[in-house]
């Protein structure tokens, strides 16, 4: 067996044992008394979830071994919170591999594309409440678009960075894909979190009508 196959295998076992442990880590928090006696927020987790996983089929595939796509973990972590978020990614991801389009495999693809775009969203979202003012054009142009396009880049350059240690020639076209992908991924959420917030803001976890919306003057 050679030596490439060898650390080949125990990096895809780092990557599942870091991927597990953050899920068992999201375990022990997950709020779910916000499911219990409420069948809406169930089929809304379940909904989002399957949307996201669907997205995954749409994969720009042209070169060998790379893996475009949007990624979907600021509007889990926005209308789910971090720790439903990170469940629903790792569903996403095990649909993805399920699909073919999964990047080296479940665990490998959630921790990029599920785990670091759920903690850059949630860094963004600390960012805003302390560092700017309560506004509804905020929290849909930073916490939705912003966040949304910081989310992807990290992924692309998570790719990036393994695909250099690779020698692999995706390194490339990972970074030139980033920004344009930087672009769709914070209007696709932009746009969702918008349509949320205005339409069904109770779908929302991260979403507080006293903080966002300003108090009604008395008439």
């Amino acid at each position: 067996m050679s030596a490439a196959i060898i650390a080949n295998g125990i990096a895809h076992g780092i990557a599942f044992m870091l991927a597990c442990a953050t899920l068992a880590w999201a375990a022990r928090g997950l709020p779910w008394y916000k499911l219990r006696g409420d069948p809406e927020a169930l089929r809304v987790l379940l909904f989002a979830t399957v949307a996201l996983a669907a997205m995954r089929w749409f994969n720009a595939d042209a070169l060998q071994g790379v893996k475009l796509h949007f990624v979907g973990a600021t509007v889990a972590s926005l209308m789910f919170g971090a720790r439903f978020a990170l469940w629903s990614m790792a569903a996403v991801s095990l649909a993805a591999w399920a699909m073919g389009s999964a990047w080296y495999g479940w665990a490998p693809d959630f921790l990029v594309c599920g785990v670091s775009g759920v903690l850059v969203s949630e860094a963004v979202g600390r960012f805003i409440e302390r560092r700017l003012p309560p506004n509804l054009l905020i929290y849909v142009w930073v916490r939705g678009f912003f966040g949304g396009a910081l989310a992807i880049a990290a992924s692309h350059l998570l790719k990036a960075g393994v695909a250099a240690v690779q020698d692999d020639p995706s390194m490339a076209a990972y970074l030139a894909a980033a920004p344009p992908m930087m672009f769709g991924e914070g209007f696709f959420c932009g746009a969702a979190m918008a349509l949320i917030v205005v339409y069904r803001p109770e779908w929302c976890a991260t979403f507080d009508d006293a903080r966002y919306l300003p108090p009604q003057a008395p008439e």
